[in-house]
């Protein structure tokens, strides 16, 4: 599989030598897991299960996170989108309009409710996913047992390299490994996608994606006492 070029600028052989170096990194502990496992040992392949699994915090934190996050989105759309139904019918209701004008006024609010349906949907499709995700990962982790460590493994250390390239910016790398070995549901490729696309807008000196994506996480960025929208 090769590796695209560095979009920051950075030289292929330094890069090459970090990523050699995770995999090194990788295989000894693969070897460490490897000597663990052995038939001799089933206590230490329960102690390396468990702490294998308390490393997994942040790989079910992600999806469920989006998951709350596209349901309040849909909750917030649904609520605002009735109550201007609701005070339309009651304005038309009180107000002394021609037959014309009342038809004319409720197709428009039938016309609000169809948007209202199309955007439910999608939302819904959003939620569904997120879902669908948060079931792969836990599905993931209900898999991993004393037997079966070596596969269990492997698919862990292939999800390590897809995010490893995402955040050294090989996105095409990471796409293509993780639809090889099957793993979209269990990396984040989406959201360093989104993230990308950010970036990419700031470095053209553009502000709007940024200044959306600080209007879309409002609430965590002030849990966090970070003012970003300000060094916009």
């Amino acid at each position: 599989m090769e590796m695209e070029t560095v979009p920051n600028g950075s030289s292929p052989s330094s890069t090459t030598t970090t990523t050699n170096a995770a995999v090194t990194t990788t295989a000894a502990s693969a070897a460490a897991v490897a000597a663990a496992i052995s038939p001799n040992a089933p206590s230490s392949k329960l102690n390396l299960l468990s702490e294998s699994l308390k490393l997994e915090h942040q790989f079910l934190r992600v999806p469920f996170e989006h998951y709350k996050k596209a349901i309040r989105a849909n909750h917030r759309i649904v609520e605002k989108e009735l109550s201007a139904v609701i005070n339309g019918v009651s304005d038309a209701a009180e107000s002394d309009m021609s037959r014309d004008d009342a038809v004319h006024h409720l197709n428009s609010l039938v016309s609000r409710l169809q948007g209202l349906k199309r955007k439910s949907e999608e939302g819904s499709r959003t939620e569904n996913l997120q879902a669908q995700r948060c079931r792969a990962r836990l599905d993931h982790l209900e898999s991993a047992d004393p037997e079966n460590l070596s596969d269990w493994h492997d698919t862990r250390l292939k999800r390590i390299l897809v995010d490893y390239m995402l955040r050294m910016s090989y996105y095409n790398t990471a796409v293509k490994l993780a639809e090889s070995s099957n793993i979209q549901d269990l990396v984040d490729i989406d959201v360093f996608h989104e993230a990308k696309k950010v970036i990419d807008a700031l470095q053209n000196k553009e502000v709007t994606p940024a200044l959306a994506w600080c209007a879309d996480n409002k609430s965590r960025l002030k849990k966090s006492k970070v003012q970003l929208s300000l060094f916009l």
